[in-house]
């Protein structure tokens, strides 16, 4: 079955894009794109003249001729060898009389150049089924979808002394996605902390997964279209490793605690034992190990659990998963604080911090204790323009949930004000029909994620929180309301 390309003109808004720059997407923030989609089986080259042309074709259409800017970057990845590619602008939204013209331009040449050059036979992808009890690898992985969570970073194997200088060099070629699964058995202690430590500083989300699919021809992209993620392990050194996501998740079954040993145990053991440098390298060794565990906020009890294994693996549950502090997925908000407002009345403040942005959150009533507001600051780089129109995307026709012993509750949430803010742009909205009485009761508060688009998403990701500490303070401040 042949499969022709396929083109379209949509606005850049429904296209999320992450990590393309800023002058991307100060760019796309008014512009429009066209999506061109060829058959898997085109080599490169045609994809590159296909691109070349559709350029050089749109820079004849009015709307397009007088922009500043028009370029192209890759829509998934080129490891895929899909094709698929957006050409994008600054004009702004082509017109429907645009958009029939620009098709009518550049479709039927693009057809001609691909009955011209034809499709190109790839090199021979294969089966990607790696061998855990190998050195551990990392490959970048996904079904090439636009959406949280298509793509990921597979780590599969056995951890070696050298594994984070691996890591330090896949990285230096580019990762796709913020989550690392994990499939390992363990391996050596101090390259365990270090590659956790790595992950830490990339601000990636550890979970566990045997990545399955198709291995390309390069050997770095796992295509999972036609696989995923399997139940896979992550046992003794890996979970050290796995520590290291800011944010961490897994089930029950999936982490195994064994007593950790050093890799390289003496032919004698009863002299072993006697050896005094050899018990204070153990000694500090369980001092690095615990000044670790801490450091990546979870309880060295993982530690007392893993020693009392004797030799055998411990499969944790998945109540033992959050009691011993691996699961950190929501725990981010600061205990709240009272804060006065300049002219009159005060505000509950959270710091909120999410796998992508930062948010100074502000909770107060106006008026009187039912009308109740949540302002909105980002704490991270940003371009105005951009943050002001993808808050006013998340704002519309959204939902947000207090979450309570008694259940979840939904509530409209109306946007009330765009300003500017000595701490920079605030965004404001309602909560509405909620009191501050539901807010005190509540112990989480959330939002729906329906028709919101991927680089959205992260950033109403900051906008879910825990409010964390003394739930009193809401109804101190529920008595101080704005004027």
């Amino acid at each position: 079955m042949s499969i022709e390309p396929a083109l379209a003109v949509v606005p850049a808004a429904c296209v999320g894009l992450r990590g393309r720059g800023a002058r991307l997407r100060s760019v796309i923030a008014g512009g429009s794109i066209l999506l061109l989609a060829a058959p898997a089986s085109f080599s490169t080259a045609a994809g590159d003249v296909m691109q070349d042309f559709a350029i050089r074709r749109l820079s004849h259409i009015p709307a397009i001729a007088s922009a500043p800017a028009v370029d192209s970057v890759p829509f998934s990845s080129s490891r895929t060898r899909s094709m698929s590619f957006m050409i994008y602008t600054s004009a702004k939204h082509l017109a429907a009389a645009d958009r029939r013209s620009s098709l009518r331009l550049v479709a039927p040449v693009l057809l001609g150049i691909i009955a011209a050059l034809g499709p190109q036979p790839s090199a021979a992808d294969e089966t990607f089924n790696y061998d855990a009890s190998k050195p551990m690898q990392f490959f970048n992985a996904g079904d090439t979808g636009n959406c949280n969570g298509c793509s990921w970073i597979a780590a599969e194997g056995t951890i070696q002394r050298d594994t984070p200088e691996v890591f330090r060099q896949f990285l230096a070629k580019g990762r796709d996605g913020y989550d690392i699964r994990f499939n390992s058995p363990g391996g050596d202690l101090t390259a365990a902390m270090r590659l956790g430590e790595m992950i830490r500083e990339e601000n990636l989300h550890s979970r566990v997964g045997k990545t399955s699919g198709t291995l390309d021809a390069d050997g770095r992209f796992i295509n999972t279209i036609e696989g995923g993620w399997d139940p896979g392990h992550c046992a003794s050194a890996c979970v050290l490793a796995f520590l290291g996501g800011v944010r961490r998740h897994a089930e029950g079954g999936e982490l195994g605690l064994r007593q950790l040993l050093d890799p390289e145990p003496s032919k004698e053991p009863k002299a072993r034992t006697a050896s005094e440098p050899v018990r204070a390298a153990d000694q500090a060794m369980m001092g690095s190990l615990i000044d670790y565990v801490l450091r990546m906020d979870a309880s060295p009890r993982l530690l007392a659990l893993a020693a009392s294994t004797r030799g055998k693996v411990r499969w944790l549950t998945r109540q033992e998963v959050v009691d011993l502090g691996i699961e950190i997925s929501w725990k981010y908000a600061s205990p709240m604080t009272v804060e006065p407002f300049g002219g009159g009345g005060a505000y509950v403040e959270i710091f909120n911090r999410s796998l992508f942005v930062n948010f100074r959150l502000r909770l107060y009533c106006r008026g009187d204790a039912s009308i109740v507001h949540l302002a909105m600051i980002p704490n991270w780089k940003y371009d105005s323009g951009t943050f002001e129109q993808t808050m006013r995307d998340i704002m519309t026709e959204r939902q947000v949930f207090l979450v309570s012993d008694h259940g979840r509750r939904s509530y409209p949430f109306k946007l009330v004000a765009l300003d500017a803010s000595p701490l920079g742009p605030q965004t404001t909205g309602q909560i509405v029909g909620a009191t501050m009485a539901d807010l005190e009761a509540a112990k989480r508060i959330e939002i729906d994620y329906d028709r919101i688009g991927k680089v959205d998403s992260e950033t109403a990701m900051g906008l879910e929180f825990d409010l964390a500490g003394d739930r009193r303070k809401i109804g101190i401040v529920a008595r101080s309301c704005v004027k």
